[in-house]
């Protein structure tokens, strides 16, 4: 399984300012804050990039070996797919956490991990777990929540 994490500072220092009223903010804000990093990360990508930028002969041999008889692999209905997108989801743990992961699809790792993505997924496209948590951090996404959930408070 693939995990993203990204750290939002500053709870501890809410809590006390807001007192027994920062538990519903700062949980409705962990919350978005998941939702938008596995919407970041669970984007497919465009179309295969062809040729297929294979790691090492060793691995296109075990791909064809694996895909032997199912014909051409299609994203989304080949049963060889677990759907990796499809996959990610989010889980609150207490008040100030939440994890954001993919499941128990094998491959994730290969496909979307910053550390062990391989070339062929990287020139497809997919979004790296870095990548996503980047994106989320540019948005502001922490932020606006924040603003959002203080000013109905």
């Amino acid at each position: 399984m693939t995990n993203a994490t990204i750290e939002i500072r500053g709870l501890d220092a809410l809590q006390r300012k807001l007192g027994a009223g920062a538990r519903p903010i700062i949980r409705v804000v962990i919350k978005g804050v998941a939702e938008a990093l596995r919407d970041a990360i669970a984007e497919y990508p465009g179309p295969v990039s062809y040729p297929i930028q294979w790691t090492s002969p060793a691995q296109r041999a075990a791909y064809h070996a694996k895909r032997q008889g199912l014909g051409p692999y299609v994203r989304q209905t080949d049963p060889f797919s677990r759907r990796l997108g499809e996959s990610w989801h989010t889980e609150l743990r207490g008040d100030t956490e939440a994890v954001v992961g993919s499941g128990d699809v094998p491959y994730a790792r290969w496909v979307q991990s910053a550390e062990q993505q391989q070339p062929m997924h990287a020139a497809t496209g997919w979004t790296t777990d870095e990548e996503a948590v980047e994106k989320v951090e540019q948005s502001r996404a922490a932020e606006r929540l924040l603003e959002s959930a203080i000013s109905k408070w």
